[in-house]
């Protein structure tokens, strides 16, 4: 994340003062963990889940306990799920759980992004979502999210940083937020912008040498 996105991040995270279970949906090499983890003191910090297949890379996980521990930080304390983020929602539905704040960095394909939004139907009321790389140019990152929030008016914007838009849930559901058809919409698109995505790599070098 940028560094105005890492100053949203704590301003939000601080301004909300939740104390309830935080996820990340997505971790990479961890630096965003962090630094979420350090926005609290060690009294205050919520327990922190992590979804994620660590697979992105060659020793994911090892990355990420590293990194955790150069900032005084200990992995154990932290719910590690390694899966594919739609296997970890179905056993968190199935088992009940709410969090209070979820913060979604992980693939940028629209049937992905479209299944990662399910897990907001267990963010608390009052609680808050973050999703990164919502920007133009990743439109299986901002269609799907725009498509929920026009669907879903109890949840409203709280505020974009750079790519990183938070948003906040004002009250309850008295439906699912992200249907059956809201999935296969999703699964429609996918194709359409690969294709787009694929487009894009190709014309990108014959535009640099037409300017040469």
């Amino acid at each position: 994340m940028s560094g105005q996105e890492l100053s949203g991040l704590r301003k939000w995270i601080q301004a909300a003062d939740l104390k309830g279970r935080h996820l990340e949906v997505g971790t990479a090499a961890g630096g965003t963990l962090c630094f979420m983890m350090k926005c609290f003191t060690e009294e205050s910090r919520p327990q922190f889940t992590v979804v994620d297949t660590m697979s992105y890379f060659d020793d994911q996980m090892n990355i990420v306990k590293k990194n955790l521990a150069q900032n005084g930080l200990d992995s154990q304390l932290i719910d590690f799920r390694v899966m594919p983020s739609v296997t970890a929602f179905t056993h968190a539905e199935a088992a009940r759980e709410q969090f209070d704040f979820i913060l979604v960095d992980a693939s940028h394909k629209i049937r992905h992004v479209m299944e990662d939004l399910r897990w907001l139907r267990l963010l608390n009321t009052g609680g808050i979502a973050c999703f990164h790389d919502y920007a133009i140019r990743f439109k299986g990152v901002c269609w799907p999210i725009d498509r929920f929030l026009r669907r879903n008016p109890h949840f409203s914007r709280v505020g974009l940083e750079d790519s990183l838009l938070c948003i906040r849930k004002n009250a309850e559901a008295s439906q699912t937020e992200v249907t059956a058809f809201d999935r296969v919409w999703a699964l429609l698109w996918s194709p359409i912008l690969q294709l787009d995505l694929s487009l894009q790599k190709r014309l990108k070098p014959k535009q640099a040498s037409t300017t040469n």
